[in-house]
């Protein structure tokens, strides 16, 4: 049979063993799905996954990974008024770096005074990231 061997709450290790079998200090229970670093609810006899990890945000992607993510959310065509609508020389210069950049960085002002312009709350520019790191 398939044991979960239970520290206090948090699953330690997962063993094959006959019923009845022991390990000092540990809580064994049965189970056919819970692995390590899964918790064990005594109360309700109830195994819960771990937490997922935080997702990674890219920091940098290229320039055709970033316009194509825009593509697919609907927003590349946004970009050009989004420009057009800084002032100077803030629209040069995100012009430059629009058209010339081969890579976007998540952190440049260049990115962060396009996301408001473009409808883009800071998650849905991490989002985005992850969407043009797929791509």
């Amino acid at each position: 049979m398939r044991y979960a061997v239970i520290d206090d709450t948090q699953v330690v290790n997962v063993i094959e063993a006959e019923p009845g079998f022991e390990i000092p200090g540990f809580l064994l229970v049965q189970t056919d799905e819970a692995g390590p670093r899964w918790t064990y609810d005594p109360d309700s006899g109830e195994f819960s996954p771990p937490p997922q990890p935080p997702e990674t945000i890219p920091q940098v992607v290229t320039m055709r990974q970033a316009r194509l993510a825009l593509l697919q959310v609907g927003k590349l065509a946004m970009v050009d008024t989004a420009i057009a609508g800084l002032p100077e020389p803030d629209r040069t210069a995100a012009q430059i770096e629009w058209e010339y950049s081969q890579e976007v960085q998540r952190d440049k002002p260049f990115v962060l005074m396009l996301a408001p312009a473009l409808g883009l709350s800071e998650e849905d520019l991490d989002n985005l990231f992850v969407l043009a790191s797929t791509l």
